[in-house]
């Protein structure tokens, strides 16, 4: 089992940090959520990028958002992503993708992508990626 003490990624997380999933289908959403808390991420689930608007943009700091582009219902253009990390300029974000090709132009550039489906070791990198260069 990995414990903080053997990942940077854990030493440098404080301990309120707070992590934002926005998944439409809670199999996928349990499996990232569990993932983050396992890390020490206090998390928010929501099932489109309007549920969690409130939650990422008005609690401070978000660490790292992992969200669907796109989530059903939800602007396809990925422009939510962009305003979050205005909002929040360290804020790591990944993106999981259905479709390798699915445009996200306006997500930011920092956003690491991540095609579904993905097994918890492709997500871990994911999230060590994000973090890295958040």
């Amino acid at each position: 089992m990995t414990t903080r003490d053997d990942n940077p990624t854990f030493r440098t997380l404080p301990a309120s940090a707070l992590a934002v999933v926005i998944e439409p289908r809670p199999t996928v959403a349990d499996t990232v959520a569990d993932c983050l808390r396992s890390r020490g991420y206090d998390v928010r689930v929501a099932s489109s990028h309007s549920g969690a608007a409130a939650s990422v943009i008005e609690r401070e700091p978000v660490h790292i958002l992992i969200a669907a582009v796109p989530a059903p219902g939800d602007d396809r253009s990925g422009a939510y992503l962009a305003r979050a990390r205005a909002t929040h300029p360290g804020m790591a974000i990944v993106i999981m993708l259905s479709d390798p090709d699915e445009p996200a132009e306006n997500a930011p550039l920092t956003a690491i992508r991540l095609v579904k489906p993905f097994d918890k070791a492709a997500l871990a990198r994911s999230i060590d990626a994000a973090c890295a260069i958040a």
